[in-house]
């Protein structure tokens, strides 16, 4: 990163200057935040799914336990996680739109919201054991 300046020239030139107070940073520093919004957006697709009236979230009932008992666990990356959001996801599908609207597409972004974050904190952690692989049969 470049130092900033003490001082400014002020001959017929026009400089502009942008401080930035944080650094941008890539994912796989984020790791943490990822899995944590992982788990924000099942807390709130769980709250959905049971807020849900009785015939759209009975088909449901069985996957919302098992997504909370993953929540409790804080097992997020784990193939009963993520079969049990998959699995909600393809009964929500399945589900009359007219039933609840609302709950029903705020269920389906938020599930899909934590698959897609667990996913990309498995694929993190997957590349950093490929590195760490490939760095050691080269050592």
């Amino acid at each position: 990163m470049f130092p900033k300046p003490t001082s400014y020239d002020n001959g017929n030139n026009h400089r502009l200057v942008h401080f930035f107070d944080q650094k941008i940073h890539g994912d796989f520093e984020r790791i943490e935040d990822i899995l944590a919004d992982a788990s924000r957006h099942t807390r709130a697709a769980c709250e959905a799914i049971s807020q849900l009236p009785y015939e759209a979230f009975k088909p449901l009932q069985r996957w919302s336990g098992d997504l909370g008992k993953h929540l409790e666990k804080n097992s997020l990356l784990s193939e009963g996680f993520l079969h049990a959001a998959r699995s909600a996801l393809c009964e929500i599908a399945k589900l009359e739109v007219e039933l609840a609207p609302g709950l029903i597409d705020d269920a389906t972004r938020h599930l899909r919201d934590a698959l897609e974050a667990s996913y990309r904190v498995s694929d993190l952690l997957a590349a950093e054991q490929a590195i760490a692989k490939h760095r050691g049969n080269r050592n």
